[in-house]
């Protein structure tokens, strides 16, 4: 068992709060074409609210493998929608880029991780420190690695940026999707939510676009300032946070990049590395020697006060991280698009 977040998008929220006032969750544990049970009750159904179209519910006993769907429901009447399509949630995020088993046969092979007693370091050990080396690459890199919800990011109206089809950046990139931008005039005034089917993303870099499809271009002139926004607005050159995206950023589970799953092993790895180093012959002993009547046997570790048993490859390990990161901080921080 593993603790689930499940993400559910409401895109047709007005409608769905005419008719309803909640949201259930149910799980299958048999395969996508299983049975569905609900897990939630009456005190844990999630509670439709005006604005919101992103809900999260968290399964405590949850599993990678099982396949969940949600309904509307109104708690007067009883009524209840058709289940949604099945989705599986999301686990813990940095196990997912890499797993203990593979920081263990990649990274850490043919070293004895085991205590004085010959008992194997507990499974949680390299779970911490692989969250560790996620979260210490995310804020060198200043980018998210593991999938993040952003709801709302307010962006400010510019006439310049009208005419290119309302260009804006997204505050954090790599961009997995767009799940709903708003314009919001002062006042918190929702105007309108833009078709899905008007985001045009590039996903690493985070710049979006809003062009309309072939049907809502026959009725709108995209390039006459004010064409979606009431006259007194639209004669403005600029309005503070108009527009509200709600999106998720990061990596896809499994499209992590290969050079970015490699040096969050390689730090995640000084953690077990260090630890073993230390008990190498025993804890805090970095000789040891034997002696029975005028025979002797000594052993002798790399352990001191000042170097670590397994040092060579913390050297190692050290010097190839030290050789990618400017790569990726190019890569990552520079990787911007500019509109002329």
């Amino acid at each position: 068992m593993s603790v689930i977040t499940l993400k559910i998008v409401v895109p047709n929220l007005s409608e769905a709060l005419e008719h309803f006032d909640k949201i259930k969750v149910y799980r299958s544990i048999n395969g996508i074409s299983g049975t569905y049970a609900e897990i939630t009750d009456p005190t844990t159904r999630l509670s439709l609210e005006p604005g919101k179209t992103i809900y999260e519910y968290t399964d405590e006993q949850g599993d990678a493998a099982y396949y969940y769907k949600s309904s509307y429901y109104q708690t007067v009447s009883g009524l209840e929608s058709s289940l949604s399509d099945a989705q599986q949630g999301q686990g813990d995020g940095a196990l997912d880029i890499i797993s203990v088993s593979e920081l263990k046969d990649l990274y850490l092979f043919g070293l004895d991780l085991t205590n004085d007693e010959g008992v194997a370091y507990p499974t949680t050990l390299y779970e911490h420190f692989i969250r560790s080396a996620v979260s210490w690459l995310e804020h060198r890199l200043d980018i998210p690695i593991q999938p993040v919800s952003v709801t709302d990011e307010a962006h400010d109206f510019f006439r310049e940026d009208y005419g290119k089809y309302i260009w804006m950046r997204l505050k954090r990139y790599p961009v997995i999707d767009v799940e709903a931008v708003k314009m919001v005039l002062p006042g918190e005034v929702v105007a309108r939510e833009f078709e899905r089917e008007w985001f045009h993303l590039q996903k690493e870099s985070g710049q979006l676009q809003l062009v309309p499809g072939s049907a809502s271009a026959q009725s709108i002139l995209l390039g006459a300032a004010g064409a979606w926004l009431p006259y007194i607005y639209g004669i403005n050159r600029f309005i503070p946070d108009v527009f509200r995206v709600t999106y998720t950023a990061g990596f896809e589970s499994g499209k992590v990049p290969d050079n970015i799953k490699d040096i969050i092993a390689k730090k995640a790895s000084f953690g077990p590395l260090n630890i073993a180093g230390d008990l190498l012959g025993g804890a805090g002993i970095a000789s040891q020697s034997i002696s029975i009547d005028g025979l002797s046997q000594s052993f002798n570790t790399t352990s001191s006060a000042t170097n670590a048993g397994y040092g060579a490859r913390l050297l190692q390990y050290g010097r190839e991280i030290k050789e990618v990161l400017p790569m990726l901080e190019r890569y990552y921080k520079g990787f911007r698009l500019t509109v002329v």
